[in-house]
């Protein structure tokens, strides 16, 4: 068997870490069982990762990546700058009813670790402000008459989604998010 190269040791652990820290919250996994149910050993996670801390935020970090991974191709196969803003609603609502779903990846981690200095709390806020920054960037696009009165609006819905479908459950109230977030963007976008 070939052996991995460093780099691929370290998606490796980082895909483990990650899906253990989503379904059970980071403080509640330790090191050891990452080094377990990854099959690496401890010099080599130590090695990529050499504190939780790191691999915390290196979490964090991958998760908000994806998120706008995620959310730039569904903004991206829509032309008008309004529908852009409500394809990040219905792609985060229709993840609300994934089975594996656990609310969003940046509160609970901030949750977590309130520290303002602590690194990934540090990684959540920037992502919290870089999905604000987009969605105003894109309300000005689609024409709002206060781009950042509609991003400060449209963050709450989308944190209320999430909030609200971990609590409530997907069915709940975390559907009408959509229906609030269209009202929103076609009020001020007039």
């Amino acid at each position: 068997m070939a052996r991995k190269t460093a780099e691929e040791n370290r998606r490796h652990v980082l895909a483990v870490a990650s899906g253990l820290y989503y379904q059970h919250g980071i403080r509640a996994v330790g090191m050891d069982r990452v080094v377990k149910e990854s099959g690496v050993g401890n010099a080599t996670v130590y090695r990529q990762f050499p504190t939780k801390d790191a691999l915390a935020s290196a979490y964090t970090q991958d998760r908000a990546d994806a998120w706008f991974a995620r959310m730039r191709r569904a903004a991206d196969q829509v032309d008008d700058s309004r529908e852009k803003l409500l394809s990040i609603f219905t792609t985060v609502i229709a993840e609300t009813k994934l089975p594996t779903f656990r609310g969003c990846p940046m509160l609970n981690t901030h949750t977590e670790f309130p520290d303002p200095q602590h690194p990934a709390n540090e990684v959540a806020v920037m992502h919290e402000q870089r999905v604000r920054q987009w969605m105003r960037g894109l309300a000005a696009e689609a024409g709002a008459a206060d781009p950042e009165q509609l991003a400060d609006e449209l963050i709450l819905v989308l944190n209320g989604v999430y909030v609200t479908a971990t609590v409530l459950g997907s069915e709940g109230p975390a559907q009408r998010a959509g229906e609030l977030a269209r009202r929103l963007i076609w009020t001020a976008c007039d």
